[in-house]
């Protein structure tokens, strides 16, 4: 039974989320247009500085105009000039990953528009296609209210201002919701596809192998095992009804019942198995390290070395896959705070990092899987980068909105919730005002 004619698909439910994310994606855009209309402190300087030490002689082609260069601030400027030009060695840029870039050139060989406004009517794209997907799974485990709740921290987070740029976040999203989407609904086929291209989106990607570990877990007998010991740690979700709020979180079937849903037990069973020959569910692990091996061919086909990319990371001098066991420079790294938000020593990274540890405990009542979700794409980041750009790559990490929409749906009043979205809404605006203005925003 396809989830459209399932009973626990209410069409209605899905117009609204649809129509008052289009709404936002337009408000989002007046908001842009009236920003860079005003704006008076735009960084001409740094615009070209980067310019002279970043890219070959003549790049871009022709000077960026008056409009488009609010647009191009940054990584932009580097997927653009991957898409037109390619990768060839030695050049910076390489050691972005190269799948945002080839969906740019495919989009505007298609269409015949400029790279820079396909790249943004792409990202807008994804985004909304992600962020409808984020809801669809979340409604159906968890209740519409708590869906509702966690869609607006994602969409009002800081970080969350790249979804609509020309940056990877968008393509990279959509990739990690069709992933979550297909493990919740058993269809392998999309599991395998996803989990193959997030690789080639983001390196982080090939740490898809975390979730699909756990998800292979729960599917093979030797799981019940493992499962009941990780039950032993701590309590898990209740499943005896309450008048409690608090059983919003630990029943999802009272949330179902009290939004007139039928219980969401039946929705996360598994689908039944077609006939036929199917590969073991561990085959599903090879799949983001076949990826990983795409790139590296693609890398060695483009420039003569398959870890060009990965040496390219030098010119930044943060990324290092050896951050990952360096355990002693990620915990004194936390510490060595140099400015409230800047490349390095940011505050408002760190502050992010530690709302993310906070949303831990709720992430582990709402459903242990999620663990794996933050760990590949919340704690692995922050360790490879020591905390940089970190409020950017938490807008990826869907556990963190998880995890805050359920800590305030248990409380009995909304001020909190209020407060917290408005907060979050003041600095996504002021780092959309640096962002515009070739400043410092992640």
């Amino acid at each position: 039974m396809s989830e459209e004619t399932s009973p626990h698909f209410v069409p209605a439910r899905w117009r609204r989320v649809l129509v008052v994310l289009v709404g936002v994606k337009a408000v989002y855009g007046v908001v842009v247009a009236v920003m860079v209309a005003l704006a008076t402190t735009y960084d001409t300087e740094r615009a070209a500085r980067v310019f002279a030490n970043w890219f070959p002689a003549g790049w871009p082609p022709e000077p960026r105009g008056r409009w488009e260069r609010h647009f191009t601030t940054w990584d932009a400027e580097h997927y653009l000039y991957l898409s037109a030009a390619g990768y060839a060695a030695e050049a910076r840029s390489i050691a972005f990953y190269p799948l945002w870039p080839l969906v740019i050139r495919a989009g505007a060989w298609l269409t015949g528009l400029s790279h820079v406004a396909v790249g943004l009517v792409l990202a807008n794209l994804c985004s909304l296609g992600g962020w409808l997907l984020f809801h669809r799974v979340t409604a159906r485990r968890w209740g519409e209210k708590l869906a509702d709740m966690a869609l607006a921290m994602l969409v009002a987070f800081p970080g969350a201002l790249f979804f609509q740029f020309i940056y990877s976040e968008a393509l990279f999203f959509l990739l990690v919701m069709g992933l979550w989407w297909a493990l919740e609904q058993r269809r392998r086929a999309v599991v395998g596809g996803a989990a193959v291209l997030a690789p080639l989106a983001r390196g982080v990607g090939v740490f898809a192998v975390l979730p699909l570990a756990w998800h292979v877990a729960r599917e093979h007998a030797w799981g019940a095992r493992l499962r009941r010991l990780v039950a032993q740690l701590g309590p898990g979700p209740k499943t005896s009804p309450s008048g409690d709020p608090k059983s919003e979180i630990r029943n999802p079937k009272s949330v179902a019942a009290a939004e007139g849903s039928p219980p969401l037990a039946a929705a996360e069973r598994p689908a039944p198995r077609p006939a036929g020959f199917r590969l073991p569910p561990w085959t599903l692990l090879l799949a983001p390290l076949a990826g990983w091996g795409c790139y590296l061919a693609l890398m060695a086909h483009w420039t003569g070395d398959p870890w060009a990319g990965v040496k390219a990371q030098r010119f930044w001098g943060v990324h290092e896959v050896a951050n990952l066991w360096d355990l002693p420079k990620f915990v004194t790294g936390f510490f060595e705070v140099s400015a409230w938000h800047a490349y390095g020593g940011s505050l408002l990274d760190r502050l992010g990092f530690l709302l993310l540890l906070y949303s831990l405990p709720v992430q582990w009542r709402l459903g242990r899987d999620l663990l794996a979700w933050t760990l590949m794409l919340g704690v692995l980041p922050a360790m490879s980068g020591t905390f940089t750009s970190f409020v950017r790559f938490a807008a990826c990490a869907f556990p963190l909105f998880l995890g805050l929409a359920g800590f305030f749906t248990l409380l009995r009043w909304k001020g909190p919730a209020v407060g917290f979205l408005l907060v979050c809404l003041g600095l996504h605006g002021l780092l959309l005002w640096r962002f515009l203005n070739y400043q410092w925003a992640g």
